[in-house]
């Protein structure tokens, strides 16, 4: 299984394509479509008006050999223990099922951060917290478990540029290679960050200001190839694995 969470500032883009996507299965101090949720998110959220990141968007995956083993209800129940395992479960979220019966199924969580304290719920050490629920509910419903031994990932070579844009575009393809595991996911997330790709025999990205800049030529593992591998459920669940050994450290 693979969890991940971003905290994000676009709320209703979020709801609107978990949505578009997907079904409501369950929701917490919210019902509707996804723009009533999404007026009813907002007034909540605007208890706290120095939070720029108030939304938790969060994707929980099984991995592909464990098609079918859960049910609607399993699923929700699921998004209910994330909620309490990171702390928003007082809070107004929404849960949306992806791809029901497909060796792709998954949900999509939809959260305010904003307690009725007004505070946020924390957004830091969230990979941890990923990481150990993951391996409980692999217990729990008897799912493939993530093995702790990982293979050395072989180093990429990375092109050095001088180009200024490179750095803040890298940036932004790491976090949406991180907030996803399909193209689509990818393009969703890049977009909501002023960033356009193109996609043909190969893969570019035009920046705020309307500049293309091949992948490849922003780092060996920016390219068509190497983007469809980082977004593979195997490659995924290594890194994560590798992340959470770092922090057991």
């Amino acid at each position: 299984m693979i969890a991940k969470l971003e905290p994000v500032a676009y709320l209703s883009n979020a709801l609107a394509y978990c949505e578009r996507g997907g079904e409501l299965i369950a929701s917490n101090k919210c019902i509707g479509n996804s723009t009533e949720i999404n007026s009813q998110m907002e007034r909540n959220n605007a208890l706290n008006d120095r939070c720029v990141k108030n939304t938790f968007h969060i994707k929980i995956r099984i991995a592909p050999e464990d098609k079918g083993k859960l049910n609607t209800q399993d699923w929700i129940d699921i998004s209910m223990d994330y909620a309490k395992k990171i702390g928003f479960q007082e809070n107004p979220y929404a849960v949306y099922m992806h791809e029901e019966g497909s060796n792709k199924e998954h949900i999509h969580i939809v959260a305010s951060r904003i307690q009725s304290n007004n505070l946020a719920v924390k957004d830091g050490y969230t990979h941890y917290q990923n990481m150990d629920f993951c391996r409980e509910i692999e217990l729990k419903y008897k799912l493939r478990q993530v093995k702790r031994v990982l293979e050395a990932v072989k180093k990429q070579e990375i092109f050095i540029k001088n180009d200024k844009r490179i750095a803040p575009l890298k940036e932004k393809i790491a976090s949406a290679i991180n907030q996803s595991d399909s193209f689509e996911d990818f393009e969703f997330h890049l977009k909501n960050m002023g960033i356009k790709t193109k996609k043909g025999r190969g893969i570019g990205f035009i920046d705020e200001k309307g500049v293309y800049i091949k992948g490849s030529d922003i780092d060996r593992k920016y390219s068509l190839k190497g983007i469809e591998k980082q977004l593979s459920y195997e490659e995924q669940e290594k890194q994560m694995n590798k992340k959470y050994r770092g922090f057991k450290r």
